[in-house]
């Protein structure tokens, strides 16, 4: 690290604790499920403005920005980006029932600042971490602060695991990587990128990837009713009891793999999952009958060893041996990613980290780690990435808290990373 100890002073002093959680408040103010991003970008695109940066609208489709902020270098040093998404884990609408038995009241998923800590949806996963690094670049620019490179400021829809299949098709449900490989695709590159999502302010820079799976049986849609076994097995008329000897494959197949293909990374093991996530059959309305379709939709997440055409062959194989007729098909793949060449990126954590908090940076709990974040877009196109970033936890079925200085600590943290990489010039 080749800070300036006079220059780390004077950009961390343009940090106000006060007016980070007040952003942090207003940003979780403004409702952004997947796919209805469009206010809060607008938000962070007029906030980079008014406080001098460099404002940049990337429509990501229609009424659904990337909302990115530039404070410019001379040109003559390295670029550094750092992203969040704006998009939260739950819609805070009546769309939650689906997922969650017993919703809180809307009211107490509006940003609020409760003692030392922010409250709301989305504050956690990740408003606090957007908050932290537009915070970070506002210092930087208030500071006066000469840069060689530029500091990218990406806020970007979409990171969600949220993805289109069946009649789910509209912009509320392309997730998991859609704005921030919209970001890189269109023009917004660095040399290296910090992605700010919630690690415990621990480092990783290696992610599994993920595969989803569509598995489908039928049956015969007669009526059950004057029917026997012996003449009517339900193994071969009820779609949904040979789906549960389905499921019992896949269960014995997803231990099997979860212990087999552990990946250990330079920050510490990452854990493979499999998780039947979802299931339609029959008719509610007609039970009578036998269901002539049963689904179910399949997750799972694979470390960087792992391709998907080794899981549709090892889950393939596993289900043929059932002896039962079924139909498969993977509708999302996205690889994991270890990241390469970013030991420089990692350098200048660990000593802004120490010089900071005065005690080494930990790397990310291996079930945290074990997950898919917008890290990986960066690492599989070549820009060396890392993950590090506050994070709270969760007060209620929906709703979030962080603690104010866990983002104050992310921000001075940003702030002089973007000062040490961004004052390095440009080989």
């Amino acid at each position: 690290m080749t800070l300036d100890p006079a220059a780390a002073d004077k950009v961390l002093a343009q940090i106000d604790r006060k007016e980070l959680a007040q952003l942090g408040a207003d940003l979780t103010s403004i409702p952004s499920p997947t796919g209805q991003e469009k206010a809060i970008g607008e938000f962070i695109l007029n906030w980079f403005e008014a406080n001098g940066l460099r404002a940049v609208r990337q429509d990501v489709e229609f009424d659904r920005p990337n909302a990115v902020g530039i404070v410019k270098g001379d040109g003559t040093g390295l670029r550094l980006g750092f992203n969040g998404h704006t998009d939260t884990s739950f819609t805070g609408t009546e769309e939650d029932r689906r997922m969650v038995a017993f919703m809180e009241p809307h009211s107490e998923l509006t940003g609020k600042i409760v003692g030392n800590k922010v409250q709301g949806l989305g504050i956690s996963n990740m408003k606090g971490g957007v908050a932290a690094f537009m915070m970070a670049g506002k210092a930087l620019h208030k500071s006066g602060v000469k840069l060689k490179g530029d500091v990218i400021l990406a806020a970007v829809v979409g990171e969600i695991s949220r993805t289109p299949i069946g009649p789910w098709q509209t912009k509320e449900y392309r997730g998991e990587g859609a704005g921030t490989r919209h970001l890189l695709t269109h023009g917004m590159h660095s040399d290296y990128a910090v992605c700010c999502d919630g690690s415990d302010m621990n480092i990783v820079w290696t992610q599994n990837g993920v595969v989803q799976v569509k598995i489908q049986t039928t049956g015969k849609a007669e009526a059950a009713w004057g029917t026997n076994r012996e003449t009517h097995p339900m193994t071969k008329m009820n779609a949904i009891v040979k789906m549960t000897k389905i499921i019992d494959a896949i269960e014995k197949w997803g231990t099997e793999f979860e212990a087999k293909y552990v990946y250990q990374s330079p920050t510490g093991p990452l854990y493979p999952k499999v998780n039947i996530g979802g299931i339609e059959g029959g008719a509610p309305y007609r039970p009578n009958y036998f269901p002539g379709v049963c689904t179910i939709y399949v997750d799972i997440r694979m470390p960087p060893q792992v391709r998907p055409v080794q899981i549709q062959h090892e889950l393939e194989k596993t289900l043929n041996a059932t002896g039962l007729e079924y139909q498969l098909d993977i509708y999302k793949s996205l690889l994991g990613y270890e990241g390469k060449q970013v030991e420089p990126l990692v350098q200048s954590a660990e000593a802004v980290y120490l010089h900071l908090f005065k005690e080494k940076i930990k790397h990310e709990a291996a079930d945290r780690a074990s997950i898919w974040t917008d890290t990986n877009v960066y690492n599989e196109l070549g820009i060396p990435a890392i993950k590090i970033g506050p994070r709270g936890r969760r007060i209620g079925p929906r709703n979030e808290e962080i603690d104010i200085d866990v983002m104050v600590n992310a921000a001075k943290l940003y702030t002089l990373m973007a000062l040490d990489i961004c004052t390095r010039a440009r080989n």
